[in-house]
């Protein structure tokens, strides 16, 4: 048996997160290593809304017996460890609106004719959501999107334009390295939880030449970035991204154009967290 042709074990690959922000801007990547945020942002439990839903969501699928209680558990457990006290939101509201959203997952019944294989597992480079084997689409990955209404961010990304998706392509490509098969099919899903709760998910059916296609695409730019790293090739800002993007500005708007890159400087605006 020969060797993949996508096999190459000198080069280094990264994450699909941090392609993302070297796509976006080479210098919104390195402000994003070095955990830059903006001073004096109101907390928003977008983010935390998200890792709930899918943790409870896991316990299911880890676990097809677990009880509801079991899963509120652990639903409460990731909500106390990652609120923050404020005026806005409460633990309580957040939690029922989590539940509800996971509901929503549960009522789909999207993994009906699906053996789950991997469950938020790391593989070397990312951490598909999940993988299963549809009896008779094969091999596929499914990633969770949730969003806590429907707003401009969901309405400026419609569902299809997932089928472009760097980090979907990323996860087709190194889950079929890992198993050895290539990947038929992947599956964005996307939960909302206000004003009621939805589900709305696709599935897009993987071209080998397209996944050629993305694979040449993703090599150049994680040989560019490790050149980066290495002192090889300078740090070029892309400044159609600066002002450019659906909602508003980048983070580091003000780290680039009125400090000039000086972390020191910009402290005044910025917390660094490496």
């Amino acid at each position: 048996m020969g060797i993949s042709p996508t096999f190459r074990p000198s080069r280094t690959i990264y994450s699909p997160s941090e392609t993302s922000d070297w796509l976006t801007c080479p210098v919104y990547r390195r402000f994003r290593r070095a955990g830059g945020e903006p001073r004096g942002q109101d907390w928003e439990p977008a983010r935390l809304l998200g890792i709930a839903v899918q943790e409870g969501v896991n316990v299911r699928l880890r676990n097809p017996n677990a009880t509801d209680d079991k899963i509120q558990a652990e639903v409460e457990r990731v909500l106390v460890a990652g609120y923050q006290e404020q005026p806005k939101y409460t633990l309580e509201g957040l939690l029922k609106l989590t539940l509800r959203g996971i509901q929503a997952v549960l009522d789909a019944d999207l993994f009906n004719r699906h053996a789950v294989l991997m469950v938020d597992e790391p593989l070397t480079s990312s951490r598909p959501d999940v993988v299963s084997r549809h009896d008779t689409e094969g091999l596929g990955v499914t990633d969770f999107k949730v969003s806590q209404k429907v707003d401009e961010r969901f309405r400026a990304k419609r569902l299809s334009e997932y089928e472009t998706d760097d980090q979907f392509w990323h996860y087709v490509w190194e889950v079929g390295e890992s198993f050895g098969e290539p990947v038929k099919w992947f599956r964005p899903v996307v939960v909302i939880l206000t004003p009621k709760p939805m589900v709305l998910h696709d599935m897009v059916h993987v071209d080998p030449k397209r996944l050629e296609f993305w694979l040449e695409g993703a090599e150049q730019h994680w040989a560019d970035m490790a050149a980066e790293d290495r002192g090889e090739r300078p740090v070029v800002p892309r400044w159609p991204s600066c002002r450019g993007g659906k909602f508003g500005p980048c983070v580091a708007y003000d780290f680039c154009h009125v400090f000039h890159g000086d972390k020191a400087a910009a402290t005044m605006y910025y917390d660094w967290r490496d």
